[in-house]
């Protein structure tokens, strides 16, 4: 659970713009979490077991505040040190693990589109709000398309709540853009304060 996550405690990072990011953020992932397990639930809606499909294909557009929770978590919470330099890919997430539990890498501190994506509805352009499986879903475990009356959690609504704690005003890069330059900026400031449980592992990638 992201409650247990180190990072929420990490000496380096008390009274950084990144500790109040991460608090901001872990709030609002803890939110969707709820929510979006209440929507998939309710609406019997799941991938595949062991499908990470859309991974293979997609690097997500983040937010750099969405970029600091995964850049911390990498360093203050994994011990691998090919992750802190963020190996490129020619197609998919490099955060991607096709032997790993849920395929990724920084489960816990994924972004909010890896969140949302498949566990969600959205509004269309004329303001309807609908729910359509995953185009790589090939098995017909969920439903293809779904229209509601009432209100559900949507992608656009926790966007704009991202949008509104995100310190650049939400604007979006990708993951394989952002991640490395936070990587570098939290080391920088992690060089200050010894902050991991075994000091003979540098925290420089």
């Amino acid at each position: 659970m992201i409650y247990s996550l180190r990072i929420m405690n990490i000496p380096a990072l008390h009274g950084t713009y990144a500790e109040e990011i991460i608090t901001e953020l872990t709030a609002l992932y803890a939110e969707v979490e709820e929510a979006t397990v209440a929507f998939t639930s309710e609406y019997g809606i799941a991938c595949p077991f062991g499908c990470g499909t859309c991974c293979e294909h997609f690097v997500p557009d983040i937010t750099a505040s969405e970029a600091v929770f995964v850049a911390a978590y990498i360093l203050f919470e994994m011990n691998d040190p090919e992750l802190r330099t963020l190996p490129q890919s020619s197609s998919g997430c490099p955060l991607y693990r096709p032997d790993s539990p849920y395929h990724c890498s920084v489960y816990p501190a994924r972004p909010l589109i890896c969140r949302l994506y498949a566990a969600s509805a959205y509004h269309d352009k004329y303001g309807k709000t609908l729910f359509r499986s995953c185009k790589y879903e090939e098995t017909k475990q969920m439903p293809a398309l779904i229209h509601f009356e009432k209100a559900v959690v949507t992608m656009q609504d926790y966007a704009y709540r991202l949008r509104s704690i995100d310190r650049d005003g939400g604007e979006v890069a990708l993951l394989t853009d952002l991640v490395p330059e936070l990587l570098d900026q939290l080391q920088f400031i992690a060089s200050f304060t010894p902050i991991i449980d075994n000091p003979e592992t540098p925290l420089a990638g």
